[in-house]
C-alpha cells in the first residue's frame, strides 16, 4: 500500500486522540493528571485496561510466538487471572485504605522513606524498560511502512512518535488516558478480529470450520510437562508477573485508583482478567493461522515480523493493512501514553513530594524528561534487535520487578521496620544473585523460565528480613 496513506492514517488517528485530550484536559489540575479526581467509571476503566495490558508487544509478539511454543502461553494467561484475583482481594483494599496516589506511598507508611523511594525507583526502572520496548514496536512498524520510503532515520521516527503521544496526553494525564484507552482498545480488538477472520478464511480448507482446523493443528497444544514452559512454571510465572506488572505497578494501578469505590475497582480487575483469557486465546489462534499462511505463500518472516509481513500481503483484503496499522498504533499508544503519565506521577509524588496543588510547570518538565529517557532506551533496544520482544520483556521484568515483589511481600507479611539505605543494597543485590543462579541452574538440569521473578522476589524478602528490626 501507499506509504502516504499510512502517514495520513497516523495523523488522523493522533488528531482524534488530540481532540479527546483537549476535551478531557480542559481546566485540568494535578489532581486531574494524577487520579482523574477519582470520578472515573469502573467499566470504562476496565475496558481501557485491556489495551494497556496487551500493548503493541502482545499485538505483534504473541501471534508470532505460536510457531515455537504452541498455545502454552494460555496457561500463563490463566496465571494472570489468578494474579488479578490476588490484586482485587489483597492489594486494592490496601491502596484504598491508605488513600494513596502513588502506590509506593504504602511502602513509606509501613517501612519508611528509604523503602518508599527504593520501591518507586525500581518501578521507574521497570516501566522505562517496558514502555521503551512497546514504543520500539510501533516505531519500527511506522519506520517500515512510512519512513523508510521517505529516507527518514529511525531516531527521527522515534522522536516523532513520542511527540505525537505528548500532544494528547501531556495535559490531561490519567483523566485523558481513561478515555483514549477505551477508544484504542476497541480499535485493537477490531484489528485482531478482522485479521483472525481474513487470514483464517485464506488457510482453512473448504468444508472445515475454524474451530475444527485449530483444534486439529499440531500447534494446538496447551500443556508441556518439562522444560522452561512446563505447566506449573507458566501458571506460577503468569500469576507472579500479573501481581508484579499490574498490582505493584503504578501505571496499571493508577487507572484503578481513578475509581471512587473499592468494590468497583475490584470488579474492574476480575472483569479484566476474564476478558484477557478470551483476547489472548484469539491472538494465539491467529498465530496458527499466520504460521499456516506463511507456509502456504513462502513468507519467511518469523517472530515479531510475522504478523506485519502477512498483514501487508497483496492477496488479503485491502482493509486488513489499514486495520492492522490502526490496531498496532492503538495497542502501542495505549500503553506508552499511560507509561509517561505514571512515570511522571511516581517521580512527582515520590521524589519531589508534589501534591495535587503543586506546580504544573514542574510536572510538565518531568514529563518531558521521561520522554528523553524513553527515547534513549528505545535506541538501545533498536541496536539489540531481539527476535521476540515479549520474551525479552518478561525476562527483564523478572529482574526489575523482583525487588518490588519482595518489598511489598515484606510490608504485607511482617510487622518489622527497615532503617537506612541498606534496603537499596538488598534490592540491587537480589537480581544479581538471581542472574547468577539462572546461569548456574542448567548445570543441574533445570533451566529457569518466567518463574525467575518469584526467585528474585524471594531473595529480596530474605535480604529484607536480615536487615530489619522488630517494629
Amino acid at each position: 500500500m501507499n506509504n502516504a496513506l499510512f502517514l495520513l492514517l497516523l495523523l488522523l488517528y493522533v488528531g482524534l486522540l488530540a481532540f479527546v485530550g483537549y476535551i478531557t484536559s480542559r481546566g485540568a489540575s494535578n489532581a486531574t493528571f494524577f487520579n482523574a479526581n477519582k470520578n472515573a467509571n469502573w467499566l470504562l476503566v476496565s475496558f481501557g485496561m485491556i489495551g494497556a495490558s496487551l500493548s503493541g508487544v502482545t499485538f505483534i509478539s504473541v501471534p508470532g510466538w505460536t510457531a515455537a511454543s504452541g498455545m502454552t502461553y494460555m496457561l500463563m494467561v490463566v496465571g494472570y487471572f489468578l494474579g488479578y484475583l490476588f490484586i482485587a482481594g489483597v492489594l486494592l483494599p490496601v491502596y484504598y485504605r491508605n488513600n494513596v496516589i502513588s502506590i509506593y506511598e504504602f511502602l513509606g507508611i509501613r517501612l519508611g522513606l528509604e523503602s518508599y523511594r527504593t520501591g518507586s525507583l525500581f518501578f521507574l526502572l521497570s516501566r522505562i524498560v517496558g514502555a521503551a520496548a512497546r514504543l520500539y514496536i510501533v516505531s519500527m512498524v511506522v519506520q517500515v511502512l512510512i519512513c523508510d520510503a521517505l529516507g527518514v532515520p529511525f531516531v527521527v521516527t522515534a522522536v516523532s512518535i513520542l511527540l505525537l503521544i505528548a500532544v494528547y496526553s501531556a495535559s490531561g494525564g490519567i483523566a485523558t488516558i481513561v478515555f483514549t484507552d477505551t477508544l484504542q482498545t476497541a480499535l485493537m480488538l477490531l484489528a485482531a478480529v478482522m485479521a483472525f477472520y481474513f487470514v483464517g478464511k485464506a488457510v482453512v480448507p473448504a468444508g472445515s470450520s475454524y474451530v475444527e482446523f485449530l483444534s486439529g493443528h499440531p500447534d494446538w497444544r496447551f500443556v508441556e510437562f518439562t522444560g522452561p514452559k512446563s505447566w506449573w512454571r507458566q501458571l506460577l510465572g503468569g500469576a507472579s508477573i500479573a501481581i508484579a506488572m499490574t498490582g505493584l505497578d503504578q501505571d496499571m494501578m493508577q487507572k484503578n485508583l481513578t475509581v471512587k469505590r473499592l468494590k468497583d475497582a475490584q470488579k474492574n480487575m476480575v472483569l479484566l482478567g476474564g476478558t484477557l483469557l478470551v483476547v489472548n486465546l484469539l491472538f494465539l489462534s491467529l498465530g496458527i493461522f499466520l504460521t499456516e499462511f506463511a507456509a502456504n505463500t513462502g513468507i519467511t518472516a518469523t517472530g515479531d515480523k510475522l504478523f506485519s509481513a502477512i498483514a501487508m500481503h497483496p492477496s488479503l483484503p485491502t482493509a486488513l493493512p489499514i486495520v492492522f496499522f490502526l490496531g498496532l498504533l492503538a495497542a502501542a499508544f495505549s500503553s506508552a501514553d499511560s507509561a509517561l503519565t505514571s512515570l511522571t506521577t511516581a517521580f512527582c509524588i515520590d521524589f519531589l513530594g508534589m501534591k495535587s496543588n503543586g506546580s504544573t510547570k514542574v510536572r510538565t518538565r518531568v514529563y518531558v524528561g521521561f520522554m528523553v529517557v524513553l527515547l534513549v532506551v528505545m535506541l538501545l533496544i533498536y541496536t539489540l534487535k531481539s527476535e521476540s520482544i515479549i520474551s525479552t520483556l518478561f525476562t527483564a521484568a523478572g529482574y526489575t520487578y523482583g525487588p518490588l515483589v519482595g518489598l511489598f511481600s515484606f510490608a504485607l507479611l511482617f510487622n518489622r521496620k527497615i532503617k537506612g539505605w541498606a534496603v537499596l543494597a538488598v534490592c540491587v543485590t537480589a537480581p544479581i544473585i538471581a542472574y547468577q543462579i539462572s546461569l548456574w541452574a542448567p548445570q543441574l538440569g533445570y533451566a529457569i523460565g518466567f518463574e525467575l521473578l518469584v526467585y528474585n522476589g524471594l531473595l529480596t524478602l530474605i535480604g529484607l528480613l536480615a536487615i530489619s528490626n522488630r517494629a
